[in-house]
């Protein structure tokens, strides 16, 4: 309806009152705020559930996962036990020397070692091996790996030590004479060492000598130092040993003067030379017990050849056998050690037998010395150049 020009002069003359226009206008605005609110609660009443079902969601994600993470930690943990867990005294007929899957990570962590560049490296310390003139040397993969693991696979450090463990044979021909086990059946029944079954609380392979054992009237310093050889050999083709090492315990009850006046220095440094330099193993413990008065005098005698390495893993425990056992367990160990078990070396020599034929065609091997008519040319060039110097020297004066 049309207002009238009375009714619109009225208004003019009547405007609405500022109370009430502020009162109208709150009015309006508690309105709009009343209305927002109801339109964003309507609004986020559906993103909140799917935010709280989202929330849920991850959460059972998250508990499957930190489930299947312990699963898998669990049951890598049984697999690297079942490896570690191996007898140390078998050695399988035909063996790569590859590593359990269950130790790979662990190889390659602590020697550098990546199952997919394992062939590659073989063949390349191969034919490094190969390109040396004067060295007839084995080149089977499981050999050639037992190198390269103990120099953590460095070619160049790996090479060196082939050629010092075949010129260590050649220096010291004497002592390798008949080097396989049925040469030393007079040795054995001494029970002067073996091999534990199962490892220590580290996993490492751990190896039993006896002084005390040792009838120099029955066998000489050269038979032990043989002997020794055999059972490291042996142990040394276990891919496990060459990852985790070896843990010797040396039982000095019964150590006397008699045992003492073969030992001569000359011996010592040999024998240790060829353990501690060109052996391709790690020596990662040497445990002694039962020292007696006379350990003090012999080991003055060994300790200059040793190397700071391995003196810095030396243990005297003398007769405290418990400090013993928190590295190796007891019952792991013979009655002399505290164990319960009697010292005997009959199922490790029954294996090493059986591998006479490895032992005897390592013979076949070897540092062949370079040939004596080049080195006499070699000489004789040299002694015409010096001749042709003086006469030079001559003629100028």
């Amino acid at each position: 309806m049309v207002e009238t020009r009375e009714e619109a002069g009225m208004a003019a003359i009547h405007p609405t009152p500022p109370v009430v226009q502020e009162q109208l206008a709150q009015q309006a605005k508690e309105k709009e705020c009343s209305t927002n609110e109801e339109l964003k609660s309507v609004s986020n009443k559906p993103e909140v559930s799917k935010t709280k079902e989202l929330a849920k969601e991850l959460e059972a994600t998250q508990e499957t996962s930190t489930v299947d993470e312990s699963k898998i930690s669990e049951e890598m943990d049984v697999a690297i036990e079942a490896a570690l867990r191996i007898d140390r005294r078998v050695v399988p007929e035909g063996g790569d020397g590859t590593l359990p899957q269950a130790l790979a990570a662990e190889a390659e962590w602590d020697l550098h070692e990546k199952p997919e560049w394992v062939d590659r490296d073989v063949q390349a310390l191969r034919e490094m091996v190969e390109a040396e003139p004067t060295l007839h040397s084995r080149l089977d993969k499981a050999f050639l790996l037992a190198f390269l693991r103990a120099r953590k696979f460095d070619y160049d450090k790996a090479m060196a030590m082939i050629r010092s463990y075949y010129r260590a044979r050649q220096e010291n021909a004497d002592m390798y004479v008949e080097l396989y086990p049925s040469a030393l059946d007079h040795v054995w029944p001494l029970q002067m060492q073996t091999v534990l079954p199962t490892p220590d609380c580290l996993g490492r392979t751990v190896l039993i000598f006896r002084t005390g054992a040792w009838l120099p009237e029955v066998c000489g310093l050269d038979d032990v130092f043989r002997s020794q050889v055999v059972m490291l050999e042996h142990v040394v083709r276990l891919p496990v040993t060459q990852l985790r090492g070896i843990a010797a315990i040396v039982d000095c009850a019964g150590l006397s003067m008699t045992h003492a006046y073969y030992l001569t220095p000359t011996h010592i440094r040999r024998m240790i030379s060829v353990i501690q330099e060109v052996f391709p193993l790690r020596f990662k413990a040497l445990h002694f017990v039962h020292e007696p008065s006379i350990f003090d005098w012999v080991f003055s005698l060994i300790k200059p050849f040793l190397s700071e390495t391995i003196k810095g893993r030396l243990h005297f425990h003398g007769e405290d056998l418990p400090s013993l056992h928190q590295y190796i367990p007891a019952e792991e160990l013979p009655e002399e050690l505290g164990g319960s078990r009697p010292m005997d070396n009959t199922f490790l020599v029954e294996n090493l037998k059986k591998h006479e034929d490895y032992f005897k065609e390592s013979r076949l091997y070897g540092c062949s010395k370079p040939p004596r008519k080049l080195f006499t040319l070699k000489i004789c060039d040299q002694i015409s150049r010096l001749q042709k110097h003086l006469c030079n020297i001559v003629h100028n004066c």
